[in-house]
C-alpha cells in the first residue's frame, strides 16, 4: 500500500511504483505512439544487403521492431515483468534509443523532444486512474470478447473502442465556499490499492 485511499497519487509516488513503469514500457513496446519513423539517408549505405542511395527516404517500422521474435521472448505477449529491474530479460532497456529493439520515441538527435514530459504525464495519469477507480467490463462481457487488434498507419489505434466501467474507490472531499465559510462534504466508497 504505497498511497492509501485518503489522497491521490502524486509525482513523488512514481519512483515507488516500479511495476507501473514496466507496464508503460511494455505498452509502448507493443503500441508505439508513432509506428513508423521517417528519415532520409545522409550518404550511400548498405542495409541488410540492399544498397540505399544518399537522399533516399526510409521508414523505420517501430511497430514491427517491438514485436520482433528475434529481439523479444514471447514478442506478441503483453508481459510487463520483462522490464522489471533485476528480474526481466529487458532490465536495462530505456527510452533513450540505445537499444534498437525498443524505439517508441525514436533515437539519437531525432528522438522525440517531448519524451520526458510525455512519459511523466503518462505514468502519472495511469497511476491516478488505476488508484482512483476499480475497472470492469460492461455487463455480460468477458475478457475473451475483447478485440485487441490494431489498425496500422501513421498511428496505430485499436480497431475497436475499448469500453470499460470505472467505479470510484477513493475517499474524496469536496469543499464548497459559501458566504466566506467552508462546508466540507465527504463521499466515501470502498476499495484499496
Amino acid at each position: 500500500n504505497i498511497v492509501g485511499l485518503d489522497r491521490n497519487v502524486d509525482d513523488s509516488d512514481l519512483d515507488k511504483l516500479p511495476f507501473l513503469k514496466c507496464i508503460v514500457k511494455e505498452t509502448l513496446r507493443l503500441h508505439p505512439p508513432f509506428p513508423l519513423l521517417h528519415h532520409e539517408t545522409a550518404e550511400d549505405c548498405v542495409v541488410g544487403g540492399y544498397s540505399v542511395p544518399q537522399g533516399s527516404r526510409v521508414m523505420i517500422n517501430v511497430f514491427a521492431i517491438g514485436r520482433d521474435a528475434k529481439a523479444w521472448k514471447d514478442a506478441d505477449t503483453f508481459r510487463p515483468s520483462r522490464f522489471m529491474p533485476g528480474e526481466g530479460e529487458a532490465t536495462g532497456v530505456d527510452f533513450k534509443g540505445g537499444c534498437f529493439a525498443f524505439l517508441p520515441f525514436g533515437s539519437g538527435r531525432r528522438s522525440c523532444p517531448g519524451m520526458a514530459l510525455g512519459l511523466y504525464s503518462l505514468e502519472l495519469i495511469v497511476a491516478q486512474l488505476a488508484h482512483g477507480f476499480s475497472w470492469a467490463l460492461p455487463d455480460g462481457m468477458k475478457p475473451s470478447d475483447l478485440d485487441m487488434d490494431d489498425i496500422f498507419g501513421f498511428t496505430a489505434p485499436r480497431a475497436t473502442r475499448l469500453c470499460v466501467v470505472p467505479t470510484p474507490r477513493l475517499v474524496c472531499r469536496f469543499i464548497t465556499d459559501l458566504d466566506s465559510t467552508c462546508q466540507t462534504t465527504s463521499f466515501v466508497s470502498v476499495g484499496g490499492i
